[in-house]
């Protein structure tokens, strides 16, 4: 029988990094806490990701509405609360690749692979009590992906998770302002949209 969600788990906010890196090309994790102890990080790539989900979800069944609601909750109110983000949008689909979707626009100042790097911070605090967890992060200069599943039981049932952010909306060049000016205003937001991956 599935657990009853928790509402123990704590989220910590999240401070931005306030140093720029390189580009934060392609980074993935895995990390399976029945495993080990010390919740080793080992690479893995989307592709592998991938197979590994697919096998526990061909061995499990997706948890009940009631624990994908509470997680999408939980992640929600993290994600706002971290401020990495100025729009947060979650809800639930009925695919069992991704149970909980987001799309999210970073916030000013914030470069998808640094709220790539916060969003693995706030998705370890959501998923430090639940049986088994795994995850992947892939971010360019324009995208984050981020997608994670777990288990909430000892009888497997999972749920997964895709997020999708934007960069911050982009500074609109001015004749009025000229184009080194850090007070020109702000090009309307473009509509969060959807990326369908083939």
């Amino acid at each position: 029988m599935a657990s009853e969600p928790s509402e123990e788990l704590a989220v910590p906010p999240y401070a931005a990094p306030s140093t720029r890196g390189a580009a934060f090309a392609a980074y993935s994790i895995w990390t399976n806490r029945q495993a080990t102890v010390l919740r080793d990080h080992e690479p893995m790539d989307h592709a592998s990701f991938h197979v590994l989900r697919t096998a526990v979800q061909e061995n499990a069944r997706p948890a009940d509405e009631g624990h994908a609601q509470f997680l999408q909750r939980r992640l929600s109110e993290a994600l706002v609360a971290s401020r990495l983000f100025d729009q947060v949008e979650l809800g639930r689909t009925e695919d069992p690749d991704q149970l909980v979707i987001g799309l999210c626009r970073c916030a000013e100042g914030i470069l998808p692979w640094e709220a790539g790097i916060g969003v693995e911070r706030v998705w370890s605090s959501i998923a430090a009590e639940v049986p088994w967890e795994s995850h992947t992060l892939a971010c360019t200069d324009s995208l984050m992906e981020f997608e994670g599943a777990v288990t909430i039981d000892s009888s497997g049932h999972f749920i997964t998770v895709r997020l999708l952010a934007e960069p911050p909306a982009v500074r609109q060049a001015s004749a009025r302002y000229g184009d080194d000016r850090n007070d020109a205003p702000l090009a309307a937001p473009v509509p969060l949209r959807a990326v369908e991956r083939r």
